[in-house]
């Protein structure tokens, strides 16, 4: 007999739910927010970047967020007014430093909030570690996974295209979950080794998402002291020119003074010759 799972109707509040108890647990960085909104068809969606919130969904006051302060309704015809989203006409600039200056600021907030949904996957899947496997628990691990994959999905296409060996690791990490993740759908027959290898698995991800937080903090910090060394170096080079260009000044007018000395000393022969 098979026990199928609906979520159709309780995913945006186990969503809700999950990202609260998140909430409770973690600090308070500004680019943290998730926003929810819903299309002309009813259907509910989650982004953390307002950005990627279609222009004809910002105005109808159908927008939430779940961190930080909530924003004021966007004013009437307003295009930019999410926070997140460069005013009309313009773009947000994102300016790429070099390998040996360290990560760039759009890469380095990509990482931190990389860091945070690993530790919030971790949280959700600890919970069955002592679990009993049956079957009301296979399905609350069930419904943990479900209500966590848009979070990961929205992840992911962040990620996508990215150049620092860490987030892509990170990315492979990520599409690997978000395919088992659509497959776990639900409880079948086969009761107690399904929910052993759902809770196994939780078990695995969460191993594997504490290596790559390792790493992903280890290329804060060197991303961090690169920036101190490049600052550094900057100052030196800053003090070595400026140094080099009092001393062509004081050469230009140590040669002034010669030539001046010359030219009087010139003029002096010649009217002592005159005489």
């Amino acid at each position: 007999m098979k026990y199928p799972i609906s979520f159709s109707r309780t995913l945006p509040k186990a969503l809700i739910f999950a990202l609260l108890v998140w909430v409770a647990f973690q600090p308070e960085p500004a680019f943290a927010k998730i926003y929810k909104y819903k299309d002309e068809h009813g259907k509910t969606h989650f982004t953390d970047d307002a950005s990627k919130i279609p222009l004809r969904y910002r105005n109808k006051g159908s927008v939430k967020n779940f961190r930080g302060v909530n924003e004021p309704d966007p004013a009437p015809g307003s295009s930019s007014a999410l926070p997140g989203q460069a005013s009309a006409g313009g773009g947000e600039s994102s300016v790429k430093n070099k390998n040996d200056e360290g990560l760039s600021a759009q890469d380095e907030g990509l990482v931190k909030k990389t860091i945070q949904t690993f530790k919030f996957g971790i949280a959700l899947g600890s919970q069955y570690k002592d679990n009993l496997p049956n079957f009301t628990n296979g399905r609350r691990a069930v419904y943990t996974i479900q209500s966590s994959l848009p979070l990961k999905e929205s992840l992911a296409k962040e990620l996508a295209g990215t150049k620092v060996p860490e987030l892509k690791e990170a990315l492979g990490f990520l599409k690997q979950s978000i395919a088992v993740d659509k497959q776990t759908t639900g409880v079948t027959s086969g009761l107690r080794t399904r929910i052993i290898g759902i809770f196994n698995r939780l078990a695995n991800e969460g191993k594997q998402q504490s290596a790559l937080i390792d790493k992903l903090e280890k290329a804060l910090k060197n991303s961090a002291k690169k920036k101190v060394e490049a600052e550094k170096k900057k100052k030196e080079e800053a003090e070595k020119k400026k140094k080099e260009e009092a001393e062509k000044k004081k050469k230009e007018e140590a040669e002034k003074k010669k030539k001046e000395a010359e030219k009087k000393k010139k003029e002096e022969a010649e009217k002592k010759k005159k005489k």
